[in-house]
C-alpha cells in the first residue's frame, strides 16, 4: 500500500533528521542549528514531489544552502565583515591533532565541503555530487584537488605529517 505525503514526509524527518541536525552543526554557530534544521524539512515539506528516494543527499543539499542563506544574511547584518563564528570544520577533526586541524581550516570553504561530505558525512563520491549540484567527474575531480591541497598544508606546517595518510573515508 503506497504511504501518503505526509507518511513519507514523516519518515523522512524521523530517518534524516539526526543526520540534518549533525551536518547543520558543524557548519553554524548553536543558535541557528533549529532554525536551520526546520527551514530544511520545511523545503523538504514544501518540495515533497521532487524528493529522490535516496533522499539524504537532497536533504544536505537543502541543508548547504539553507546555511549558506543563513551566514549571508548575518554577513549582511554586519558590515564590519567580523567573520561568523561557526565551529563547523574544527568540530570533526581529532583533538589531538592540532596540525591536521589547522591545515584544514586554512582550505576554502569549498575544499573543506567536499573533505567533510567524504570522510566525515561518510558519503560516496556520486551522492556529494548531488550534494554540491555538480556531475560525479567535477566531485571526483573537487575531492582529489581538496585532498591534494590538504596534503600540502599539512606538509607545510608538518613536513612529516604529508607521508601520513588521511582519515578513513578519505580514500573514496
Amino acid at each position: 500500500m503506497p504511504q501518503s505525503e505526509e507518511e513519507r514526509f514523516r519518515e523522512l524527518y524521523r530517518t534524516h533528521r539526526g543526520a540534518i541536525t549533525a551536518y547543520v552543526r558543524r557548519r553554524v554557530p548553536a543558535e541557528a542549528i533549529e532554525d536551520i534544521v526546520a527551514d530544511t524539512f520545511l523545503v523538504c515539506w514544501r518540495r515533497r514531489d521532487r524528493v529522490p528516494p535516496d533522499a539524504l543527499p537532497w536533504l544536505y543539499a537543502v541543508a548547504l544552502r539553507t546555511a549558506a542563506n543563513y551566514k549571508r544574511k548575518r554577513a549582511h547584518a554586519d558590515p564590519a565583515g567580523i567573520p561568523i563564528d561557526t565551529p563547523a570544520f574544527a568540530q570533526p577533526l581529532p583533538a589531538d591533532d592540532p596540525a591536521l586541524a589547522d591545515a584544514f581550516a586554512a582550505l576554502s570553504e569549498r575544499d573543506r565541503e567536499v573533505l567533510c561530505l567524504v570522510a566525515w558525512e561518510d558519503m560516496a563520491l556520486h551522492q556529494a555530487a548531488q550534494v554540491l549540484q555538480c556531475t560525479p567527474v567535477a566531485a571526483r575531480v573537487r575531492f582529489h584537488r581538496a585532498r591534494r591541497r590538504l596534503t600540502q598544508r599539512l606538509a607545510e606546517t608538518e613536513p612529516e605529517a604529508a607521508h601520513q595518510p588521511l582519515p578513513e573515508g578519505a580514500t573514496q
